[in-house]
């Protein structure tokens, strides 16, 4: 059996715990989608000395975060558990194909890297959809010219990320190769290889490093043209309660927000696929 399929089975057995787990984050950024809201309402009702906005914000709050400390002390006990089945099968799949022991180390943490991907970047996934979609949706019922600030300001935003996806699995690809190379270095290697490993390393961290920085920059560059424009039509409306300043705003940059974790989401994906297909692979 290949390793990918390893994944894919245990996956399948821990299917009812990964619903449940999966079913938590979702519930808890759809709760974090109305706190906005929420906080608006709360603003609103307390500059006319009523009450009934703060209540609901309070009840939310503490729901939110009920869920929130449910979710983080499950997904733990969830995904250690993925974790063990799934390294050591891999380990002993991969020993009776014949890898080398130091490309076994570096498996057995690479795998890791697999495991916490569905631990932490699912959910993240999750959050940067619904931020998205969710975001979008409420600035509509504001109103739909703050949309179409939103949608202007994301052609730009997903063409950079796009043309950065080769770069990044080339990276990632020297990357991996490096690390699976590293216990041999360290035991076998002399003082001026193991510098040039370690270099060779951090070049390539830094160059991750610097394409997410510069990514980041220039997607900040558009998402600061469009919020003075969200900020100078929003507060230009006639009758606007201050509280509705403050959500439509606050909804804005949640969507910004989901834009910004495209760059370290993408740095994720392509990570796990070469890994994926690296452990799924008998030693050449």
């Amino acid at each position: 059996m290949q390793s990918n399929n390893l994944f894919t089975d245990l996956l399948r057995d821990n299917r009812s715990k990964l619903w449940l787990n999966y079913s938590l984050s979702l519930g808890e950024q759809l709760l974090g989608l109305l706190v906005p809201w929420a906080m608006g309402k709360a603003i609103n009702d307390l500059l006319k000395i009523q009450y009934t906005g703060l209540l609901i914000f309070v009840a939310l709050w503490v729901i939110l975060a009920i869920l929130t400390a449910a979710r983080k002390m499950y997904d733990t006990r969830v995904f250690m558990g993925i974790y063990t089945d799934v390294v050591s099968g891999v380990i002993k799949q991969q020993r009776e194909a014949g890898v080398p022991a130091g490309k076994l180390v570096a498996r057995s943490i690479l795998v890791r890297e697999v495991v916490e991907f569905f631990e932490r970047d699912i959910p993240d996934i999750f959050a940067m959809v619904i931020a998205f979609i969710g975001s979008l949706v409420m600035l509509t019922l504001f109103d739909w010219h703050i949309t179409l600030i939103a949608v202007v300001m994301l052609v730009p935003v997903l063409a950079l990320n796009i043309t950065l996806w080769r770069p990044i699995n080339r990276i990632n690809r020297s990357l991996n190769n490096s690390l699976e190379r590293q216990t041999r270095v360290i035991n076998q290697g002399s003082e001026t290889r193991l510098w040039r490993h370690f270099s060779f390393l951090r070049f390539l961290r830094v160059k991750n490093s610097d394409i997410e920085g510069r990514t980041w920059l220039m997607i900040e560059l558009f998402v600061v043209l469009a919020s003075v424009n969200v900020f100078m039509y929003t507060t230009a409306m006639p009758g606007i309660e201050a509280g509705t300043v403050f959500s439509t705003v606050t909804y804005f940059w949640e969507f910004q927000g989901s834009l910004d974790r495209l760059p370290i989401l993408m740095q994720s994906v392509s990570r796990v696929k070469d890994i994926l297909f690296r452990i799924g692979q008998s030693d050449d």
